[in-house]
């Protein structure tokens, strides 16, 4: 974009699958001189609370954010839906959460049953997981484990030969439809935002089956995303006149998303056009 980066709005902490704490996190963002952060952790919001008193020290704001992950049944593909400006506090939002969450929990317990039938000792981050059944979970944390004993060299590795698609210790999820995570983000307050769409093997196909839907914006900007990318879909945002949205998914320094904060988000004029569209949703939402 060549604009400095004022926001990045796809970050993630140890209250998902994150290695830093909100408060390290906020830190770290500062630090990095952003002046905006949304926290959008997978399927849960309880690390908001924390990170909006760290933003109060640090001096960076904070947007209540929420990663979902969002399927249809009987299919491996999966639509992730960002959703920022939510209440943390929405009594809808987190009902679908809690199911989530127990949903992940289940996976991942799967997943180490599977690897302890590959001989793999996964017994101490099965009573590390069992000791903390309200933690939401994700394959993340098995890989960092894996690294950790010694089982794999690296954190991608892990995926590559136990818990990727198609892998022996791969467990699919249980999806919630995008309607369901749009409904409940917007029953929220919040903004609905397709996540990391060059990521989306066939978006074409995938395109053609949710473009109907009422969503807010879609996630521009990404580290992951080329130049070209950058360019078809902000092409599809102003033709839809969707909000631009954009972020790094940082989760800490490890993984494929180390050292990106900073680097990647909005410029301040693409935030506040967000900003603006989440003050109309609330105010909509107070009439209805």
């Amino acid at each position: 974009m060549g604009d400095k980066i004022f926001a990045d709005l796809h970050v993630h902490s140890t209250a998902s699958d994150g290695v830093l704490t909100p408060t390290n996190l906020l830190k770290q963002a500062h630090d990095a001189g952003l002046s905006v952060i949304g926290l959008t952790d997978h399927d849960t919001l309880c690390g908001i609370p924390e990170a909006i008193e760290a933003g109060k020290k640090f001096g960076t704001q904070v947007v209540p954010g929420i990663e979902l992950s969002c399927g249809w049944p009987d299919k491996e593909f999966s639509l992730h839906v960002v959703g920022l400006f939510v209440d943390p506090f929405s009594v809808s939002l987190t009902r679908l959460l809690k199911n989530q969450q127990r949903s992940r929990f289940t996976r991942a317990m799967s997943i180490l049953d599977k690897l302890g039938r590959l001989d793999i000792d996964v017994q101490p981050l099965r009573e590390k997981f069992l000791a903390d059944k309200d933690r939401v979970l994700g394959r993340p944390h098995v890989a960092r484990y894996l690294r950790e004993i010694g089982v794999v060299p690296d954190f991608q590795e892990a995926f590559n030969r136990f818990l990727g698609q198609g892998r022996p210790a791969y467990v699919p999820k249980e999806q919630v439809i995008p309607e369901d995570g749009i409904r409940a983000i917007q029953g929220a307050g919040g903004l609905a935002v397709i996540a990391h769409p060059g990521l989306i093997p066939d978006w074409h196909q995938i395109w053609k089956k949710v473009e109907s839907l009422p969503w807010d914006g879609i996630e521009v900007f990404y580290s992951e995303h080329s130049a070209s990318s950058v360019d078809f879909f902000r092409n599809i945002a102003k033709e839809r006149g969707l909000g631009m949205a954009g972020g790094s998914d940082f989760h800490g320094d490890q993984g494929k998303h180390a050292h990106q904060l900073g680097l990647f988000g909005l410029p301040e004029d693409y935030f506040r056009d967000l900003e603006t569209r989440a003050q109309r949703r609330k105010i909509d939402s107070n009439k209805d």
